[in-house]
């Protein structure tokens, strides 16, 4: 299973899997999404607004930099850590998806020249979107379906935090999402505290792309 930022970023992907769309809001969105994984597993707490690491270090490599750092600079609020190092986890996040094969980098030069990385999704990993698309889909559209289980659980985690963090764009169009604001406001609900911070740090990256 990849983790939940692996997840967001697959989500980010064009249907193709051919291209990773530059977006400043990415960062912050895979910065909530680790966040908020370590947070419901356990791995950090809430206290009063602020994160704070417990337990023992996780396993996968982007989560435990997240977790070290909250333990070493505790009482910080969650919009301090969705803004911290967004560049960074996106490749760590990279790097993972990469080793479990559901992706692949090529290198290249423009005009023969200027170098370039492409990143592109393997066969598992545009069928691993192809799904996780759909579970989002579902997540938003039937909140009757079967729900409670840690999958389920999951999804909605997921897709509230994709919708306060803007990467609902491959998976629903504007007019759909306009058709299910308030369910896309419960699932984001869901997600707090983190999807509140994800959500500030991208209107204040488009504030100040407008200012």
């Amino acid at each position: 299973m990849t983790t939940l930022a692996g997840d967001m970023i697959l989500l980010a992907f064009d249907a193709e899997g051919g291209r990773l769309p530059v977006r400043q809001s990415l960062a912050p969105a895979v910065r909530g999404a680790l966040l908020a994984e370590l947070l419901d597993g356990g791995a950090l707490t809430d206290e009063a607004g602020a994160a704070g690491a417990v337990g023992e270090a996780p396993p996968d490599a982007a989560l435990r930099e997240v977790w070290q750092r909250i333990g070493a600079e505790p009482g910080r609020k969650w919009l301090h850590w969705v803004r911290k190092d967004g560049r960074a986890s996106i490749h760590a996040v990279l790097r993972g998806l990469e080793k479990d094969g559901l992706l692949e980098r090529s290198s290249g030069r423009v005009f023969g020249v200027f170098p370039l990385e492409r990143v592109g999704l393997t066969p598992a990993g545009l069928a691993a979107a192809g799904e996780l698309r759909a579970a989002v889909t579902a997540a938003v559209e039937d909140p009757g379906a079967r729900a409670g289980g840690a999958a389920d659980g999951r999804v909605a985690l997921l897709a509230g935090l994709a919708h306060a963090g803007g990467q609902l764009g491959t998976v629903l169009a504007a007019d759909r999402r306009r058709g299910f604001k308030d369910r896309l406001t419960v699932l984001s609900e869901g997600a707090a505290p983190v999807s509140a911070a994800v959500r500030r740090a991208v209107q204040d990256l488009q504030g100040a792309a407008v200012s």
